[in-house]
């Protein structure tokens, strides 16, 4: 028998490639989110968050799809899905959406990093006095801002619906929960939103700390995190208790609340206070309590109804 923190795969249907594979499309909803809004507002003043941000979003859809390919069993049936969308499945619109966001992420990385090796290129060669008609490079370029709003756009919709496709299983009294108790306003798709958009932010700072500025960046987070322990506490209030009970219990307290909220939380505060860097081990708390997160959620839904 195949276990892992206490729980059987034979009792679930969904198991850890699928909680890996929200947490990776989480991630990188969040991360071309961050970058996305970067390139568009902040004019040229973090290079390094946005091509940290653009690279681990394509890196991390390209491997969530294929966990959620491997899943499947059946690997080369994929494509079918692609061509079949039915409008009244939520698994069959998120495949749309998912499609949509990585042909956008592989466009704007390519984007960034065209900039990115023309502008090395320009520092490597003399400057020229006369002024050259705009190359196909520098065509190219002008639509990187309109790819950068739709991948806002986008953006949102994979990092939401992660939680829509739990959601959605109306039998599941856990990922059918609704915010306050209204059934209408489904909890999980909120939650997920909030965690990925943090979680990505996260990610992007891990590979963008060095030599930069992130003062603006560290403050974002800490509020995404804050909002984070707001919507758990009110997950926490408004489910059974059996939920957070047992192997699935200790990986919320220690992994999801603890590791992933609570003390990043208190680092960054003291961070800056103090005027310290501690973008690493707080960003590494914050992509492990959103992993943690997903497993939390997968697998208890399944395991307690």
């Amino acid at each position: 028998m195949d276990v892992i923190w206490g729980v059987s795969h034979n009792e679930v249907a969904w198991g850890q490639l699928i909680a890996i594979y929200l947490f990776l499309a989480g991630v990188a909803g969040g991360a071309l989110l961050t970058t996305s809004l970067t390139d568009l507002f902040s004019k040229n003043q973090y290079p390094k968050v946005i091509r940290s941000g653009a690279y681990i979003a394509v890196v991390s859809i390209m491997l969530g799809l294929g966990l959620l390919v491997l899943d499947l069993g059946r690997p080369l049936s994929f494509w079918k899905l692609l061509l079949n969308v039915n409008m009244g499945s939520v698994m069959s619109i998120g495949v749309f959406i998912v499609s949509g966001f990585t042909a956008l992420s592989v466009v704007y990385a390519y984007l960034i990093w065209s900039s990115a090796a023309a502008q090395k290129n320009m520092q490597m060669t003399s400057a020229n006095t006369e002024v050259a008609a705009p190359s196909v490079g520098q065509r190219v370029q002008a639509i990187r801002k309109p790819v950068a709003a739709l991948g806002v756009l986008f953006s949102l919709a994979t990092a939401t619906y992660t939680g829509f496709l739990l959601s959605d299983v109306t039998t599941n009294n856990f990922w059918n929960t609704g915010l306050f108790g209204i059934d209408a306003i489904p909890f999980l798709p909120i939650l997920f939103l909030v965690s990925a958009t943090s979680a990505g932010l996260a990610a992007t700072l891990i590979g963008a700390f060095r030599g930069t500025d992130l003062t603006a960046y560290k403050k974002i987070d800490m509020v995404l995190i804050i909002i984070e322990i707001v919507l758990i506490s009110i997950l926490y209030l408004s489910v059974k208790p059996i939920f957070f009970s047992g192997s699935m219990g200790a990986l919320f307290w220690l992994g999801v609340v603890s590791v992933g909220l609570i003390v990043p939380l208190l680092l960054s505060i003291y961070g800056i206070m103090k005027h310290k860097n501690v973008i690493l081990p707080v960003c590494g708390m914050v992509v492990l309590g959103g992993l943690s997160l997903r497993y939390f959620v997968v697998y208890t839904g399944q395991l307690f109804r």
